[in-house]
């Protein structure tokens, strides 16, 4: 009866160590498999702090060319472009006079200084336009410009008109032209450049498109 007490006792105890054993071999995997998922999830984190700052560079980027379109050249300074003309501000003031006198408008006055005298914009060189140089001259136009080629346009579908009854789209488009026109008149009054007692009429467009 000993001999098997002591059998059984033995066999326990071999239980028991196997037990302890096998508790260790897998608090060593859970511990290794802990310290193996670390660097995979540092890993992971150092992966997305790259892509975020990836984003924030490229929006970055955006921004500056953002502010670069809306920031627009300050007038009045000689750049680069204007450094090769050869012409003084008096010589560029009296070229204008003169093209005035031979009876160009403003507009046709810029493309000759561009072309001939190879002044690109009056502007940037004297640091005034060609309007304000013509107004200081008071060689000014009775009626602006712009104001002028409406209604030459209204008088020429007008004439349209009287030929061609029917044309439906050149109706349209002189009735937009007046319109314009009535507006630019009021403008002018405001301004001054046209006196109050001015009025457009088709007879008095006849006679100023002659």
């Amino acid at each position: 009866m000993i001999l098997v007490a002591k059998k059984a006792e033995r066999e326990e105890g071999k239980a028991k160590k196997e037990e302890k054993a096998s508790q260790k071999a897998g608090k060593e995997e859970r511990a290794g498999s802990h310290k193996a998922g670390k660097p995979a999830k540092e890993e992971e984190e150092k992966a997305g702090k790259e892509e975020r700052n990836v984003k924030e560079r490229e929006k970055e980027r955006g921004r500056e060319e953002k502010k670069k379109k809306k920031e627009k050249p300050k007038r009045g300074k000689v750049s680069g472009k204007e450094k090769f003309v050869e012409l003084k501000h008096e010589e560029i003031v009296e070229a204008i006079v003169h093209l005035a006198n031979e009876g160009h408008s403003q507009s046709e006055i810029g493309m000759i200084l561009r072309d001939q005298y190879g002044i690109p914009k009056v502007a940037k060189v004297v640091g005034k336009k060609i309007g304000a140089i013509m107004q200081q001259q008071n060689l000014m136009q009775q009626i602006p410009e712009d104001l002028m080629n409406l209604i030459r346009k209204s008088v020429a579908l007008k004439e349209h008109l009287a030929r061609n009854r029917k044309d439906i789209s050149a109706k349209h488009g002189l009735m937009l032209t007046v319109s314009k026109i009535r507006a630019l008149e009021r403008y002018y009054k405001k301004k001054g450049r046209l006196p109050m007692q001015w009025r457009y009429s088709p007879e008095t467009a006849a006679l100023l498109a002659k």
